[in-house]
C-alpha cells in the first residue's frame, strides 16, 4: 500500500508505531469533543516517541500543550515542539482525594499507573483522556466520581488490532493537518546500525528523546 501523499520514507519510518499512536490518540479526542481552546491538554512522558509527536500534533492543531516530563533539563527541546509549559514530573503533588483541582481539557497519558489515576481526578468538566502506555504501572486507583460528576472519559489507545479503514483515515491525517512541524528537525534523528549500542545506552539512561531511525545503507 503506498504511502499517503505528504510524506517520506524518512518521515513514515520516524513516525511508526509512535506516531501512528499519538495521531490515533489526538483524533479520538477530538471525536469526543475536545477542540482548540477548550483549555489545557497535558501530555505524560513528553520527552519519548509518543509524547514529543504528541506534544508537536497538539501544538500545531492550535492546542495549548503543557508537558508533563521527568527530565526537567528537557524543557528547552519540549518547548521548541511547542509546549506552552512544562511541569517537572518530580515536583508533581498527586494528592489523595476523590476529585482534585480541575485543570485539563485532554490529556494524552504514556505512562499510566499513578499518574493516569490523577490525571483522571484533576481533569475539567468533559475531559477526555487518551491512555496509551504503561511505564509508571498496569494498575489504576481512582473512584467513579471523575466520570458522574464531571463527566470525564478515558479513551484506550490500541495502535494494535485498529480497524483498517481507521488506521487509514490516522494515516491521512498524519500526512496532513496531524503532520508534526518537527518532525526533520528536531524530533527525529538518523543513526547507523552501529551507532545502535549507544543509542539503546540512552534510552536506559533516561537521556534519550523523540525518534531515531536506522539508516542500513
Amino acid at each position: 500500500m503506498p504511502l499517503p501523499e505528504g510524506l517520506s520514507d524518512f518521515q513514515a519510518m520516524a513516525l511508526g508505531t509512535a506516531g501512528f499512536t499519538a495521531g490515533l490518540a489526538v483524533m479520538r479526542m477530538e471525536q469526543m469533543g475536545l477542540v482548540p481552546g477548550a483549555g489545557p491538554v497535558l501530555v505524560s512522558g513528553a520527552t519519548g516517541g509518543v509524547g514529543s509527536l504528541a506534544v508537536d500534533m497538539l501544538a500545531g492543531r492550535g492546542y495549548e500543550v503543557v508537558a508533563l516530563s521527568g527530565k526537567s533539563e528537557q524543557s528547552e527541546y519540549l518547548a521548541s515542539l511547542g509546549a506552552a509549559r512544562v511541569i517537572d514530573r518530580k515536583t508533581l503533588e498527586l494528592g489523595t482525594r476523590p476529585l482534585e483541582k480541575a485543570q485539563w481539557a485532554g490529556a494524552v497519558d504514556t505512562v499510566g499507573g499513578a499518574l493516569l489515576g490523577w490525571m483522571t481526578r484533576s481533569m475539567a468538566y468533559r475531559g477526555v483522556i487518551a491512555a496509551c502506555g504503561l511505564a509508571g504501572g498496569v494498575e489504576l486507583n481512582t473512584t467513579v466520581m471523575p466520570f458522574i460528576l464531571r463527566g470525564v472519559s478515558l479513551l484506550g489507545i490500541d495502535s494494535v488490532a485498529c480497524p483498517m479503514a481507521e488506521r487509514l483515515a490516522v494515516w491521512r491525517r498524519l500526512a496532513t493537518d496531524l503532520k508534526p512541524r518537527h518532525l526533520d528537525t528536531g524530533i527525529a534523528r538518523t543513526v547507523k546500525l552501529d551507532a545502535l549500542p549507544g543509542v539503546f545506552q540512552g534510552f536506559l539512561d533516561g537521556t534519550g528523546t523523540g525518534r531515531t531511525v536506522v539508516d542500513l545503507a
